[in-house]
């Protein structure tokens, strides 16, 4: 199975420099996870949470998501929900930024502001998602002029620097995404809060506060979140029975299994299921 839950990786798409699509879902919950690109989020309608580094922000319409690289991060919508995605490499911003390693963008802009870049944020993702969907002969070259405009009005008014030496919570960071990983790549293994913390040689009660601070889940609870996703991608892609797959999926506490699955999707597996195949 893919990492897609732990390191996110981006794939680029119709000759852009970047990742950009229109994301159209009903509720629907993305479990913590990081990348090292610079992602934003540009919430059209419905309502979005979104949990970076541990702290909560709510988007309404008009607001605008900004993901640091390397910033864990999970978001959840409620009901009809429209937005747009941008995914941009750090190597597409590193080499024209001084001391990049120490730039941070503001993680929350908000809509309904009269200042004027707030109105050009605007005017870029719209212009951007006009390119995008018309793809006209050259677009690409257009589409990637618009992409470094909204970087430069972020830059210009909604960034800061690190002071030089601060640490930022990386020690955190690696720890967290050790277990992340750890869990990718054992989670239909009968694995413990126990283990976890041995892991990381640290103790139980320490490791369960540092995890639900930079994640926003429990251990447990994110287990189940990489265990649910995958059973998700068996169920939609394998004629497999649902017993059999909660069985390769390491699933034994079906009523957290459940509860889970329905936060991530919405429905069931068994109407989730029954709805794909009638799309054949």
């Amino acid at each position: 199975m893919s990492s897609k839950y732990i390191l996110e990786l981006i794939d680029e798409n119709d000759y852009l420099p970047v990742y950009f699509r229109q994301v159209q879902c009903d509720a629907l919950t993305v479990p913590p996870h990081w990348h090292d690109h610079l992602e934003l989020v540009y919430l059209i309608s419905g309502s979005m949470i979104a949990v970076v580094q541990s702290k909560s922000y709510k988007l309404t319409p008009g607001s605008l998501l900004v993901v640091n690289s390397k910033e864990i991060h999970m978001t959840r919508t409620y009901g009809e929900s429209y937005y747009l995605l941008l995914q941009i490499p750090t190597d597409q911003i590193k080499n024209r930024f001084v001391d990049f390693d120490y730039l941070r963008f503001q993680t929350l802009i908000k809509e309904k502001s009269m200042a004027k870049s707030r109105n050009e944020i605007d005017i870029h993702f719209r212009q951007m998602l006009d390119l995008f969907l018309r793809k006209e002969d050259g677009y690409p070259l257009l589409f990637t002029a618009r992409v470094y405009m909204l970087l430069y009005a972020l830059y210009q008014n909604y960034s800061f620097r690190l002071k030089p030496g601060q640490n930022d919570g990386q020690r955190d960071f690696k720890r967290i995404t050790k277990t992340m990983n750890w869990v990718n790549q054992n989670f239909r293994a009968s694995l413990t809060l126990d283990a976890a913390a041995e892991n990381l040689g640290i103790s139980k009660e320490y490791f369960c506060r540092l995890f639900k601070k930079c994640t926003g889940l429990t251990f447990l609870e994110y287990l189940y979140a990489v265990r649910a996703t995958n059973f998700y991608e068996d169920l939609v892609r394998t004629e497999n029975s649902i017993t059999l797959l909660l069985a390769e999926n390491g699933i034994t506490n079906y009523k957290l299994f459940m509860r889970t699955f329905k936060k991530l999707y919405g429905d069931t597996p068994r109407n989730i299921k029954k709805a794909f195949l009638s799309l054949f």
